[in-house]
């Protein structure tokens, strides 16, 4: 059990956490130690993003967090979860600042029935932290789609066709910010955009990376 204290965690706690080790560069799934830094799913098609990092592989307690912050508004955690993100990002060779943070944003229609985006609120965190803007007016969900939880992979990637639109940028390195990645399709599909609306490098920051 967590020992959550004033939106922080206990040192053994945080010891204890599935912190990530050994992944591939550009998507953070697991690889072997003695592997090259790229899984050969992106050694055969690279996605749109250049590069992803994660705090956590998906595992205990992590997945239990991530949804009730998601469903249950247990925006308690967000603190330490974002300076858990941000310590992983600072400890990056060559860590080089983007310009801006750019939460996975949903539809209207979502934002209202649920009141906020948890990813806009990791974000706001991750802002204070590392004094980098959180931009919330370049990228916008512009069609309601199915949940991606309900589908597989292929599903996943017609499910997200023409559901972001990204405006016209002077913004050349920037990342998108989201809590859990499980195929990468949502990010892929705005990191495309992205790419089309003039920006050149778009990382991936994730709280958690669940395993294929």
């Amino acid at each position: 059990m967590l020992c959550v204290n004033s939106q922080s965690i206990c040192q053994n706690c945080w010891s204890d956490l599935p912190w990530q080790k050994n992944t591939c560069k550009h998507c953070a799934i697991t690889i072997s130690a003695n592997s090259a830094d790229i899984c050969k799913d992106c050694l055969k098609k690279r996605p749109y993003f250049d590069t992803t990092i994660a705090a956590f592989d998906y595992l205990f307690p992590i997945d239990t967090l991530l949804p009730k912050i998601k469903k249950q508004q247990a925006k308690h955690h967000i603190k330490w979860l974002a300076q858990a993100l941000a310590s992983t990002v600072l400890k990056q060779r060559n860590f080089h600042p983007p310009q801006a943070l750019i939460p996975v944003p949903l539809s209207n229609i979502k934002q209202l029935m649920k009141g906020y985006n948890q990813t806009e609120q990791i974000c706001l965190a991750l802002s204070k932290s590392l004094q980098i803007d959180t931009n919330t007016q370049l990228v916008f969900k512009v069609k309601e789609t199915q949940s991606q939880a309900s589908l597989k992979a292929k599903a996943r990637k017609r499910n997200l066709i023409d559901a972001f639109c990204a405006n016209k940028t002077h913004l050349k390195h920037v990342a998108i910010v989201d809590d859990v990645m499980t195929t990468g399709a949502t990010a892929n599909e705005i990191a495309k955009e992205l790419k089309k609306a003039g920006v050149q490098k778009v990382e991936l920051w994730i709280l958690a990376r669940t395993p294929i």
